[in-house]
Parts: structure tokens; C-alpha cells; sequence
């Protein structure tokens, strides 16, 4: 069953290792050109990406929480 895998490398000279890559390999690889994106669409996407945390609690309270869930498996040490 054939698998299909996509690569996008961000320059020609990761494209031609990939492909020799593949031939060195006796897979079958094609490159086709990328699709044209404007730059509205590619920021677009580009800021999909990111998400923000949204919490009923304050970030003293976050930390706070942090704080105290924090345990340690070292032994005290007197100095």
C-alpha cells in the first residue's frame, strides 16, 4: 500500500538533499512546486498556530499553585 509523505523544505538546497536522499533509498519521490500563498494568508496561518491561556485564575494565583505543588526527592541538607 503506498504512503504518501510531505515534505516542505524552506530552501533548494534541502530539496535536492531530500530528493537524492529518496533515490539513494530507491523511493519514489516527486517534487512539485509550492502553491503561491499571499502574504494575508501565510500570516494568517502563521498566527493560527499560536493560542493564548485562558484561566478563571490570576497569574499570582497560577503561581501560587506552581509553588506549592513543587516536591523535591532530595534530602535536606544542614549546613
Amino acid at each position: 500500500m503506498p504512503t504518501t509523505l510531505l515534505l516542505e523544505p524552506t530552501n533548494d538546497t534541502d530539496l535536492h538533499l531530500l530528493l537524492s536522499l529518496a533515490q539513494r533509498l530507491g523511493v519514489k519521490a516527486t517534487a512539485s512546486p509550492a502553491a503561491t500563498l499571499s502574504l494575508e494568508e501565510r500570516e494568517r496561518r502563521f498566527l493560527a498556530l499560536f493560542g493564548a491561556w485562558q484561566s478563571d485564575e490570576t497569574g499570582d494565583e497560577i503561581n501560587q499553585m506552581l509553588q506549592a505543588s513543587r516536591q523535591s526527592n532530595r534530602p535536606d541538607v544542614a549546613l
